[in-house]
């Protein structure tokens, strides 16, 4: 079992959000750990997943006026496949439509366009290009609401 839980970016929690964020999504392709994540920008909202105190995972949404970003959806490898991601992106949506916002955006890594596919993205970027530290190729994805 975990929990979700929204922090802020003081949060002691944040330290363990970085250690997870740099095994998941940057050590795999080499590259070195660098906590500088913004994670003070006061657009942020920081969501955990916790087992116990162990943080398993993490995902940030960045509002940007009438939209926001998701970035940095991270699951510990050992709990990948269990229902974390799917509850941390519906969260995450949760919380975008909460805040009366027009559409969600994410950059995918290409292997991931099927999981977010499955929660209601769409690929919306013509060509996959190189993103973030580590260059891997991803697509411009977005969910938006029904209307009404």
């Amino acid at each position: 079992m975990f929990e979700l839980s929204w922090i802020s970016h003081d949060d002691p929690l944040v330290r363990d959000v970085a250690t997870l964020r740099h095994e998941v999504l940057m050590a795999p392709f080499g590259v070195s750990r660098d906590d500088n994540w913004g994670d003070d920008d006061p657009n942020s909202f920081h969501l955990v997943a916790l087992q116990g105190d162990r943080v398993v995972g993490y995902s940030r949404l960045i509002r940007d006026s009438d939209s926001a970003q998701i970035r940095q959806v991270a699951v510990a490898f050992d709990l990948h496949g269990s229902g974390i991601g799917s509850a941390l992106m519906a969260e995450m949506v949760r919380r975008a439509l909460e805040l009366g916002l027009a559409a969600v955006f994410l950059n995918a890594r290409l292997t991931a366009v099927p999981f977010y596919e499955r929660l209601g993205f769409t690929t919306v970027s013509e060509s996959p290009f190189p993103y973030g530290r580590t260059g891997v190729l991803h697509v411009r994805m977005e969910y938006r609401p029904a209307p009404g």
